[in-house]
């Protein structure tokens, strides 16, 4: 982010802007947008430009406290074309929490992703229950709700009508709903628990991870660890935030070099 747009957002952190004020910066980020789209073949440079336009606009919504999915959609997708995987993958991760079954966001996070230079991945097999469990991260929050509710239901309808008659299969199928709808429910536990964890994204070319919370503190790694490198945060110090990293690594980097989630 350039120091024109950190301006901006510091005027606008003490001036809410009206309805018509954010409408017009709506329509003005969607312009710069539709704009770079255009000049992608016939000028790439000046494609980058209306598309760092757009995120800046964009941004500037997202700054006066309007929390829309959507919005930190485009404000990802607007990152993505100017180059700023980093702040791209922090604005699609955002609105995951507000548009968790969207598609499109999470054909378009996974992209970002593939553009980050050297990622720390995590190396570590799969336990038995992880790979059992594959349906957590593959069916969205929404759904494996809605099927635990229908299974819980019918658990009980099952036990309901069998107080009346015989019904076949019964053991076995008010056992594996049980269990089912337990899962689906733990499951859902965890999301939220996720939810609670403070995630971050290194938003600078690069970054060096150090043993401690200083400059003075040797680096963890050979090399720094590049833009778009997501994160979990430990802890919050001055100016440096404790992280872990998906290898399972722990170091510490700088509050400037991140941007938290």
């Amino acid at each position: 982010m350039n120091i024109l747009t950190l301006f901006t957002l510091c005027i606008l952190s003490s001036v809410q802007l009206t309805n018509e004020q954010q409408v017009a910066v709506l329509q003005e980020a969607q312009l710069a947008y539709d704009t770079g789209v255009s000049l992608q073949t016939a000028d790439p440079v000046a494609a980058k430009e209306s598309f760092r336009r757009s995120a800046e606009r964009f941004q500037i919504l997202v700054a006066d406290g309007i929390e829309n999915g959507l919005l930190l959609y485009d404000l990802g997708n607007a990152h993505v074309q100017e180059g700023q995987i980093g702040e791209a993958i922090a604005a699609y991760r955002a609105a995951d929490r507000y548009i968790p079954s969207n598609g499109r966001l999470q054909a378009n996070l996974v992209h970002a992703r593939s553009l980050v230079n050297n990622p720390v991945k995590n190396t570590s097999k799969k336990s038995t229950l992880e790979q059992l469990a594959f349906w957590h991260d593959s069916l969205p929050a929404s759904v494996r709700l809605g099927i635990s509710i229908v299974c819980w239901f019918a658990f009980w309808g099952l036990l309901s009508v069998r107080m009346f008659t015989h019904i076949p299969g019964f053991k076995t199928a008010t056992i594996f709903l049980g269990l089912f709808s337990a899962a689906l429910g733990v499951s859902i536990g965890v999301d939220l628990v996720e939810q609670q964890t403070s995630h971050g994204v290194i938003v600078f070319d690069e970054a060096i991870v150090r043993k401690g919370n200083g400059v003075n503190y040797a680096p963890l790694f050979n090399e720094a660890i590049s833009e778009g490198v997501e994160f979990e945060i430990i802890e919050k110090r001055p100016d440096w935030l404790h992280i872990l990293l998906p290898n399972g690594s722990k170091g510490w980097v700088k509050e400037e070099s991140a941007q938290v989630i």
